[in-house]
């Protein structure tokens, strides 16, 4: 009798409803200190951010298959869809407290960050929306940046990002800021 109480209850369950448009908030971050590799080699740091995400029909992520065939190439040399995770470093100016895109900033090199070029692509989040519509939700780990004193950030500096996500249907997600962290010194 139990068992029958139970699947009675399993089957007034209903799948959550969530917008085929993905939704995204903030997990956390992290900047990783990544050791030399060899005896006098350059030690990496790496900034790694967790998202939430729900989506409604679950079309997240993309295959290599798919990065080669429209609307996700690489078209002309440019294409937002041949990526979907989005990320755009903001600098904390000192004198007046507020971020400002990385790209206003400038960095210590003239022609070391353009705007986009932290943004990556994960794969398929699950094979169970592959071919039926689903909602889904999670987290999601992206770590695109390593990078050496100096080379974009520098020590003493304050960053956060700001991240949005696409779906196979090039929905984009909300926009997220991240919390801020600062950049440890060597």
């Amino acid at each position: 009798m139990g068992g029958g109480l139970a699947l009675g209850l399993s089957s007034c369950l209903k799948e959550p409803e969530y917008s085929t448009t993905p939704a995204i908030s903030f997990n956390r971050i992290e900047n990783i200190r990544i050791p030399a590799k060899q005896a006098g080699g350059q030690v990496l740091d790496s900034i790694r951010m967790t998202i939430n995400y729900q989506d409604g029909d679950g079309d997240l992520g993309l295959t290599s298959d798919e990065l080669k065939n429209p609307p996700y190439d690489f078209q002309n040399g440019t294409n937002r869809f041949n990526k979907n995770f989005f990320v755009e470093p903001y600098i904390k100016n000192t004198r007046t407290g507020k971020y400002e895109p990385l790209t206003t900033v400038g960095v210590p090199s003239p022609g070391v960050y353009t705007a986009g070029q932290y943004n990556g692509t994960f794969g398929h989040l699950t094979t169970d929306t592959d071919s039926k519509a689903a909602p889904i939700k999670g987290t999601i780990t992206y770590a695109p940046i390593a990078f050496g004193l100096g080379d974009v950030f520098v020590p003493g500096q304050t960053v956060r990002f700001q991240i949005s996500i696409a779906d196979r249907a090039l929905h984009v997600s909300n926009i997220i800021t991240t919390d801020s962290i600062i950049i440890r010194p060597r």
